[in-house]
């Protein structure tokens, strides 16, 4: 008996039924959040799957296997300065500046400044991370200004909608 749940294991493994992926997650999210920083420009603090924000990032069209490694802040803001975007109340983008990449397990944080943008009154968003890896990518994207907080949703189906923060 022993011998066939041994043999039996072992074949659902060797199947990959069994076998541990790397990094394998069921959701295709990013978590974005956006504040006023003490200066006065916006910061914007975005949490990626690092497996997923890595390959996007290479121009890989499979998931990277283990180990991934931690994108620099070169190649994370060319990445992100096409994938999102800010603009002030007269529709004039925003400059965003990667300040920080850093790497928690499987996630990777990534800090971005708007340092020019003095107020955020008008002011619109665009994220479109990863919607060239999933179909089902889901940004969300939560502001703390002024005491207000909101809530936005970006999914790769709206496409390039821009939203007021």
């Amino acid at each position: 008996m022993w011998r066939w749940v041994i043999l039996t294991l072992a074949g659902l493994t060797a199947l990959g039924v069994l076998a541990p992926r790397a990094y394998s997650h069921p959701l295709h999210t990013t978590l974005t959040e956006v504040t006023v920083a003490p200066d006065g420009g916006v910061q914007i603090v975005l949490r990626a799957f690092i497996d997923d924000f890595s390959a996007a990032i290479a121009g890989n069209t499979r998931t990277v296997r283990a180990p991934v490694p931690t994108p620099s802040d070169t190649a994370a803001a060319r990445y992100l300065a096409r994938t999102v975007g800010l603009t002030d109340a007269a529709g004039r983008s925003a400059a965003l500046v990667v300040t920080n990449v850093r790497r928690t397990g499987d996630l990777v944080w990534v800090t971005l400044r708007a340092p020019a943008l003095r107020t955020v009154s008008g002011a619109r968003l665009t994220n479109r991370v990863l919607f060239d890896r999933y179909d089902d990518q889901v940004n969300i994207v939560q502001t703390s200004i002024s005491g207000r907080r909101q809530t936005l949703l970006f999914t790769k189906r709206e496409g390039a909608v821009a939203k007021s923060i």
